[in-house]
Order: C-alpha cells, then structure tokens, then sequence
C-alpha cells in the first residue's frame, strides 16, 4: 500500500489514469512542439514545447495529472529547456501547497530513453519515472534534490553517465542521488549497468 494515501504519478493503484488526466507522447521530432493547456490559479493558458509545460507545471497551481510517454530515443540536443543541460526538470514553487504532484514519466516500448540528460526532481511528491533508458547523462541519473516525497522510480535502464571532471567520475557523478529531505522514495525493479557509483543518500540539511 501506498503511504499516506499518495498513489505516485498520473494512474491509480488499479492501473487506469486518474480523472482527469492529461496525456503527452513526445519524441525526438515533437519535443518541442507537443502542446498542453496548464492553469496558473485563474486560467488556462497553452504552452508549446515539453520544457515550457513543466515550467508552467512548477508554479504549482495546476494538479490536473499530467501522463508524459516517451517514445524512441530523445537526445539532449533534440530538447529546448533543459536544467543546467543536463536534466529534464520536476521541480515545485515550494515545499507546501505549491509543490508538482502527480505526474508520469514513462516510457512506450523497449527502446525508450534519454541520451545525454537525467531527471532532477526539487520540491515534488507523487512523481513516477517508468520503463525509461537514461544514458550518458551529464551530471546523475536521477537528482532527487531538495524536498522531495512519495515518488516512485521503477522498471528502468540506467546506463553510466558521461565522464565528470573529478578522478571517480569516469563514468558519470552517479546513477541515483536521494538528499535534502528526500524521504518515502521507493526504487525497485531498475537495472544499473556498468555505472562507477549507484547510489548516493542523505546530504546535509539544506
């Protein structure tokens, strides 16, 4: 059972999408073109181009779950909006009422992945990550960062991570990182393949 009564990303616990829900696929060639109405408060106002949604996403006034489907492989060049280039950003206005909630990122078929960029995740709870390749990554994997609750990392591929500046960097920082407040985070079913470091826990309070 899930904690809290938290049912992590855009389904419910019986498998079916929540009501509601708002369903992306994006590919290399739709990236920055697929559109989707996200509500600041007041209205609703669309946005182009996945790193413009989840921007709008992260003033955390619209809770409408919201389906991602990553179909094929997305480089990071294919991708407008990355976070330091290196991730595909979740990330909340606070760590209260205004936090992103309730989201999906999954990938369709064998073959979905994201080369040259992670995750990073900040002031989120209820986010899955699903059935996802994530390769050559620039920084971690996975950047659980800050203030984050209830997310769910299951049933994916992480590959190591392009080569860092310092010596235990050969093959990336790390796989997963889970610090500043991360907490009920569950992470089952991922394969780690020839990665130099899997997992990193804790950090000090921030």
């Amino acid at each position: 059972a899930f904690t809290e009564g938290v049912v992590p990303g855009a389904y419910q616990s019986n498998g079916r999408p929540k009501d509601g829900v708002k369903i992306l696929y994006v590919s290399h060639e739709n990236i920055n073109q697929v559109s989707c109405e996200v509500s600041d408060g007041k209205k609703k106002i669309m946005y182009t181009g996945l790193g413009n949604i989840l921007t709008a996403y992260s003033k955390g006034r619209d809770k409408t779950p919201l389906l991602i489907r990553v179909i094929g492989c997305i480089k990071a060049a294919d991708f407008e909006g990355l976070k330091d280039g290196n991730y595909l950003n979740f990330q909340g206005n606070n760590n209260s009422d205004r936090m992103l909630e309730n989201i999906t990122l999954e990938g369709i078929g064998n073959d979905a992945t994201l080369h040259g960029f992670g995750v990073c995740f900040k002031r989120t709870k209820g986010i899955e990550v699903r059935n996802l390749g994530i390769m050559l990554f620039g920084d971690d994997g996975i950047s659980m960062d800050t203030d984050n609750y209830h997310n769910w990392i299951h049933h994916n591929d992480i590959f190591y991570g392009a080569t860092g500046s310092d010596a235990d960097q050969v093959k990336g920082d790390g796989s997963i990182d889970l610090k500043y407040r991360s907490t009920r985070i569950n992470i089952d079913y991922n394969h780690f393949v020839d990665s130099g470091k899997v997992m990193g826990c804790g950090g000090a309070t921030k």
